[in-house]
């Protein structure tokens, strides 16, 4: 306490100090404040874009206001320093407050700049001597090895992330306590006090100019005049995980500050330990003085390292760790010097002993978790360096700029002698730079980067020889470059890589192939390379029958007869071309009257728009030239930055994507608005493919890949008539790419870009999109200017986000002038020819644009993990499907889009679910004096009801506009639709607005583009597909059906001749415009002359019943719950949700009977409809809490339902509802719950994600973790970001996910195996998840693939299988085992119980599925 008191006295004495740390603050707050673009107008917060600091509004509500600014000090170096020369304060204990002198114990209200003498100046006789720089450097040492490191907290941080600016207790005490210590030893140790320069701070009291603004802050004259002292140790304030290694290499030294620390850590130790600990030898202190003086002279040469900021929640959740493991220690060590005089005493209890060894058992056990958890944190973040600085190195390269980014990686080789975490450990950067180097034939460079991988034991590949030989071949032939060709050759053997590798693995680009292969015919004349023998055919068990004849088997092309190879030739082109410029332009279906208000608003949005554009392009070019200087002129800087990101395409490009997100935003809705971040990450999501397209053009792969898809389409089209070749269009793909083996490779793509980058592009475009984009209020004046987007925070419970909105102004005009075109990206819309079949992880879809195959959060790198670990052949029938699925031609159905077009522009229309534009919402009246408050407050909920479906009807309509403007465009065209999947692997199309997955409208308007005629039983299914969509009979049996279709034929026909004036029958159907489509289908072949030669392009659904219940059934061998839900063969097709109803309500009756008053109220009132939304979401894991929602939702759409009974009435279904699905599906319920428990015990004790591998080798892992924001900045990229395989798992989301997420792969794994077997046979195949279409007079082919597949799906041990891969991935051996009867013991026995408990089935034979009428019907 002593130690604290002499601080505070400096502290209040120290005025000169605290003066100059003043004025200096200010000084730099006003430099920051003084800059360009910080300022503030109305409501919106403005951003600069040269720098990452967001100042907020003066008017911001006070629980949302930042504190005031500190300024992280910029270290100088002194004159003197750099003359060999400087001048330090030799103080001890007695002479300190002499040094410091007697000042004014209050602080000026303005600091101003106290003088300070100069550097060759005697003050005070001989308080100030001159010393060497050796000297001073190990002065420095000394003190560094005690010091508490903090992390840089930057501006970005403290304003964006919303980091306050003071330390809590924690950071507070440890603060203390250290300069306590400081004090305390001052009679052993040297202060110092630098002039002029930060040391003057961080080296006399080992603190920050931040934290000295905290303890001043904590001064006794402002009410804190006591803390509890507490040690925060710096290896879990900066980078974690390496602290012992440094304690370790730093031998005397490092044993010094570990014995210091222990001293600290033990307050209350006895005081003996505290004098030994505290003995030290000369040789040691000089040892550990040397040591440390060469790491602070090597630093010396390299800049700080600020830009490894630490999210405060995370560094406070790390202190307040710290602080209670410190704590803890004072206790064990209390306890420690006690017991001995307790075994003297011959009264001591046993039980103490054995609580004490439990006790210390314990400690050690969470000590170990502790370090392994940091240790995978150290991973983590060292992985996603790498791939951070290899991306950041691939895009210096293809901008030029070779030399930053080798000095880019030489910087931070030199950074990772001094930090944690920061290790350049992949050969990923390495491999790029010389590949950089190869192609300017620098081989003196190449071997300088050999020799540091050498140094940092990081071991050669294929590519890197590749490079090398690559290299060698552009030099002209001698005999030192043949001398350099065979000690590479040599260099390969020693590693084991074998010359072929070389040539059938490395993926060269431009000239690579031919020079390498140069090099190697000077060493080895003979050498040809072979090409490598890639294989094609399944290797897995439900599929492998399709290896029989996947050559032999003759399967017509899907687009047969639609177009010839020169048409299809020239379609290719057109898709080039569109997706080459990278956007497509389609004209609006919007039909408005061009009045004068009209034209006036399209003139000033032109002209606005033209403004926008300069102002923007103007900006761009000025940050981007701002940020030039300060990316080159600080040459000891070279850490990642965002400047090369900003060169990689034209300023043009970056001007379009910021013009066409003000359209985006200005069609969206008022009342919804997405968080900023997810903006961002989309701008530079749009970036990076544009950025794609044009590299894979300069590197020559469009080139290549032209060729390729040049004779795909050729056998694409004519596949039936080519005689050797596979069916299947992966295989065809590779048989044509295995011709053209020089130049890159097919899949070559550039370095995918961090998540970090991309939110910094975004951040960095949308700063001037707040900044820039300006509006006018009123339309026709130029006065009054205030930005056209802004940002707000919206609070969703307890979190508040903030979002980025446009103003009224700019949704206003844009309503208004009612554009006549629309402008998409490129991949938005379909595809007018066919897409590339998928071969590998890396390569399918669209030509150019980069599409992945499965749609993943930007943090879920584990996934792709295990598909990389799989290989391709095992994606192999997953690929093959998506194949399938994209290789089906479509066209529009014209007249049921003029029809539509016809319906949208007269107003829309909500019984046929066609949005109605915003202005058909009635206004609610306004408030009248007369009014009383009652009336007012029903008015004022009327307004605000007002505006919120306003703005939904607006969104809705914005949707619909663009969906027929889009088949409006492609009326005339055939198009297809590439798919990939999820992370489950559920299938989808790519175009996010026009494809089959839409809703019903949306549905109609899409036909098959080849048709089929419709054969004996063709016109059967159609008619039954008809009565299926309207749903009027859907319990009746087949016959009844088409009894009651030629019962109604009348009413078809004239739904079809007369839609909107007739008797409009078919919009009582469930799905009216489907319905629709099939009555004009129909119509149109009865009329037709022989319906069985009418020509059909119709398709047909067959829906399976309660999918996720029929797995489940199917599963379990559940009886009762398998004849539910169709698996079993019937006359009449089986009710689930009907048959669920019926339960509770004979549980009701017996409520009722019995007195209970709710069940009194819900008479009358079970109803299918009323519980049917919560049996179907049951299986997929909705919650008590949802279900109820649910109910209450349906009971609320009951008019005479009692309205202050619904919450009681939803409630107590629930409970029912739930008891009665457990009745019925027995085994069900038990294998939810095993689902459940598993995930939720794997999560916990292994804390890992849950993983699993489809039937069909699919791997699939829950991308649920507890997230941890990336930080993005624009000046200094992040050296790291987040990823799922080294953070800790989300167990709620773990939990409850994995029982659907289950499910879901089994559905999509049933779909793929139908439609690779339909493929087989040769018929038309597409799917919306369990819903399967196909032409009419192939439905019965269909049907008999999709029952087959299910059964055999299921005759398969899957729950045997995914038992034994959980016991195998997270199942504990007998050696992980301590055998002590502990709780970690008896926790991992029972994970490895639960894993192995597989739940029983029952006595449901899967083959009745065969003969099943209603199972998909």
């Amino acid at each position: 306490m002593a130690s604290v008191l002499a601080l505070q006295r400096i502290i209040h004495q120290n005025g000169s100090l605290l003066g100059r740390l003043a004025s200096r603050r200010l000084k730099e707050e006003r430099k920051i404040l003084e800059r360009p673009g910080r300022f503030t107008r109305g409501n919106v917060r403005y951003q600069s874009t040269q720098t990452s600091t967001q100042v907020p509004h003066p008017r911001q509500p006070k629980r949302r206001s930042k504190k005031a600014s500190t300024i992280d000090i910029i270290q100088v170096k002194d004159e003197c320093v750099s003359e060999q020369r400087t001048k330090v304060t030799r103080l001890n204990s007695l002479s300190l407050e002499q040094t410091l002198g007697s000042v004014s114990t209050a602080l000026p209200s303005t600091p101003t700049m106290v003088a300070e003498p100069k550097l060759g100046s005697h003050l005070e006789g001989t308080l100030f001597e001159e010393v060497s720089l050796d000297k001073f450097s190990d002065l420095i040492s000394s003190q560094l090895e005690k010091s508490i490191r903090y992390p840089s907290i930057c501006e970005a941080v403290r304003w964006n992330e919303g980091v306050t600016h003071t330390y809590d207790e924690s950071f507070a005490s440890g603060a203390f306590e250290t300069c306590a210590n400081r004090l305390r030893d001052c009679t052993v140790d040297e202060e110092l006090l630098c002039e002029r320069s930060q040391l003057e701070v961080e080296e006399v009291l080992g603190l920050s100019e931040m934290d000295l603004s905290f303890l001043l802050s904590s001064h006794p004259s402002s009410g804190m005049t006591s803390l509890q002292p507490q040690r925060v140790e710096p290896e879990d304030v900066g980078e974690k995980g390496g602290a012992q290694k440094d304690t370790k290499k730093s031998g005397a030294g490092g044993k010094k500050s570990a014995n210091n620390k222990k001293k600290m850590g033990k307050v209350t130790s006895s005081k003996k330990k505290s004098t030994t600990g505290a003995k030290k030898s000369k040789a040691q202190k000089g040892a550990g003085m040397t040591e440390a003086n060469t790491t602070i002279l090597s630093s010396e040469q390299t800049p700080e390292e600020d830009d490894m900021f630490i999210d405060r929640d995370s560094y406070k959740k790390l202190a307040r760790e710290e602080v209670a493991a410190a704590q803890t220690e004072n206790l064990c060590s209390t306890e420690e010097g006690s017991v001995p005089a307790a075994e003297e005493s011959p009264g001591v209890d046993g039980n103490l002993k054995k609580g004490k060894k439990q006790q210390q058992k314990k400690k050690k056990q969470d000590e170990e978790a502790r370090k392994r958890l940091e240790e995978i944190k150290r991973r983590g973040r060292e992985i996603s360096f790498n791939q951070s600085l290899e991306s950041y190195l691939s895009v210096c390269i293809n901008v030029g700029m070779l030399n930053r980014a080798t000095h880019t990686l030489l910087y931070y080789r030199r950074l990772s002698k001094y930090t944690n975490g920061m290790r350049v450990s992949s050969v990923g950067p390495f491999r790029v730079l010389l590949q950089g180097h190869a192609e300017k034939g620098n081989f003196n460079k190449m071997e300088e980067l050999l020799r540091c991988m050498q140094e940092d034991k990081i071991p050669a590949d294929q590519a890197v020889f590749g490079a090398l030989l690559s290299c060698l071949g552009r030099q002209s032939e001698s005999l030192s470059n043949t001398r350099n060709i065979h000690g590479v050759l040599t260099s390969m053997t020693q590693e084991g890589i074998k010359l072929q590798q070389v040539f059938s693995d490395v993926d060269f680009i431009h000239d690579g192939y031919e020079c390498a292969l140069r090099a190697v015919h000077r060493a080895i004349p003979s050498f040809k390379p072979q090409q490598r023998q890639t294989t094609v055919s399944y290797a897995c068990n439900l599929v492998n029958s399709l290896n029989d004849d996947m050559f032999s088997n003759q399967v017509p092309s899907p687009a047969r007869d639609l177009a010839t190879s020169c048409s299809l030739h020239k379609w290719a082109e057109e898709q080039f071309a569109c997706e080459l410029s990278s956007e497509i332009t389609i004209d609006s279906i919007q039909n408005k009257d061009v009045t004068e208000e009209v034209r006036f608003h399209r003139k000033k949005l032109e002209a606005w728009e033209s403004r926008w554009r300069e102002v923007l392009y103007r900006t761009f070019v000025d940050q981007v030239d701002a940020m030039k200087q300060s990316f080159f002129s600080n040459r000891q800087d070279k850490r990642m930055s965002l400047y090369p990101y900003l060169v990689t395409l034209p300023v043009d490009d970056f001007v379009n994507i910021m013009m066409q997100e003000i359209g985006r935003l200005a069609g969206g809705s008022e009342a919804f608005s997405p968080s900023r971040y997810v903006l961002y990450r989309r701008l530079g999501e749009l970036v990076f493919n544009r950025y794609i397209v044009q590299y894979k053009k300069e590197v020559g792969v469009m080139d290549k890949l032209k060729k390729v898809y040049k004779d795909y389409c050729e056998w694409y089209i004519n596949s039936q008539s080519r005689d050797g070749t596979s069916y299947i269009p992966r295989v065809s793909w590779s048989e044509f790419a295995s011709q053209y083996s020089e130049g890159p490779r097919l899949d070559h793509s550039p370095v995918e870009w961090p998540n970090t980058v991309l939110l910094a592009l975004g951040q960095f475009l949308y700063s001037m999109l707040l900044t820039k984009v300006m509006v006018w209020k009123p339309l026709h004046s130029e006065k009054h200017t205030y930005p056209a987007l802004y940002e707000v925070e919206r609070s969703y419970g307890f979190r508040v986000v903030e979002e980025i909105k446009p103003s009224p102004t700019l949704l206003d005009l844009y309503r208004k002038a009612s554009k006549t075109s629309l402008t998409f990206e490129a991949f938005v819309a379909p595809m007018v020819s066919p897409p590339i079949p998928w071969v590998s992880t890396k390569l399918g879809g669209y030509l150019l644009t980069d599409v992945k195959i499965v749609r993943l959060p930007y943090n879920a790198h584990q996934q792709k993990q295990r598909m990389e670990e799989r290989g391709n052949q095992q994606l192999f029938p997953v690929m093959d499907s998506l194949n399938q699925l994209g290789s089906i031609p479509w066209r529009i159905n014209k007249p049921m889009l003029d029809l539509l077009i016809e319906v949208f522009n007269n107003k829309g229309s909500d019984e046929l679910d066609v949005p109605p534009p915003p202005s058909e919402h009635p206004v609610p009246p306004k408030i009248q004096p007369s009014m009383t408050s009652t009336e007012i407050h029903q008015i004022r909920r009327q307004r605000m009801d007002y505006y919120k479906k306003k703005s939904e009807m607006h969104s809705l309509w914005c949707d619909a506009l663009y969906k027929l403007s889009l088949a409006n465009h492609f009326r005339d065209r055939i198009f297809w639709f590439p798919h990939n999947m999820d992370f489950r692997g559920r299938v989808y199309p790519c175009p996010p607005h026009l494809n089959h997955l839409s809703s019903d409208v949306f549905r109609s308007i899409l036909k098959f583009a080849r048709g089929e005629k419709l054969g004996p039983n063709g016109l059967r299914w159609l008619k039954l597909h008809l009565i299926n969509l309207t749903g009027i009979v859907k319990k009746k049996s087949i016959e009844e059906r088409l009894q009651y279709c030629e019962d109604i034929l009348d009413d078809i026909l004239d739904s079809a001749d007369q839609p909107l004036t007739g008797k409009r029958w078919w919009t009582k159907s469930d799905e009216p415009w489907q319905t629709l489509a099939a009555c004009k289908e129909l119509a149109a072949a009865l009329r037709s002359p022989n319906p069985q030669e009418f020509v059909s392009h119709l398709p047909i659904h067959q829906d399976g019943s309660c999918n996720g219940l029929q797995h489940y059934a199917a599963l379990g061998r559940d009886e009762v719950g398998a004849v539910s839900v169709n698996l079993a063969s019937s006359h009449t097709p089986q009710d689930v949700y009907s048959a669920v109803a019926v339960l509770v309500e004979e549980e009701r009756k017996k409520d009722a009977e019995m007195g209970k008053e709710i069940a009194k109220v819900l008479e009358g009132f079970v109803r299918r409809k009323v519980i049917k939304q919560t049996v179907m979401t049951t299986v997929y894991g909705v919650t008590r809490f949802g279900a109820r929602l649910q109910i209450e939702k349906q009971l609320k759409a009951l008019d005479d339902f009692p309205m202050d009974q619904r919450w009681a009435a939803s409630q107590y279904l629930v409970h029912k509802t739930f008891h009665s699905l457990e009745k019925m599906f027995t085994a069900t319920k038990e294998i939810q719950d095993w689902f459940t428990e598993c995930a939720r015990v794997i999560a916990q004790t292994r804390t890992e994600n849950i993983e699993w591998v489809t039937p069909l080798g699919f791997p699939v892992v829950q991308p649920y973790s507890k997230m941890s924001g990336n930080k993005i900045c624009a000046e200094k990229l992040p050296s790291s970001y987040s990823m799922d395989s080294f953070m800790r798992p989300n167990v709620m989301k773990q939990k409850n996910a994995f029982p659907p997420n289950f499910i879901h792969s089994l559905d999509s794994s049933h779909m793929m195996l139908t439609s690779l077997f339909c493929q087989q046979a040769g018929i038309t195949f597409v799917s919306v998840h369990d819903c399967f279409w196909t032409h009419a007079n192939t439905v019965d082919i269909m049907n008999k693939v999709c029952r087959n597949q299910f059964v055999a799906l299921h005759s398969e041990p899957i729950l045997e299988d995914l038992s034994v891969f959980l016991q195998q991935k997270f199942g504990y051996d007998r050696r992980d085992f301590a055998h002590d009867g502990s709780a970690s013991d008896s926790s991992k026995m029972r994970l490895n119980n639960l894993l192995g408990k597989v739940p029983p089935k029952g006595d449901f034979d899967i083959s009745n599925v065969l003969r099943s009428t209603f199972f998909f019907s």
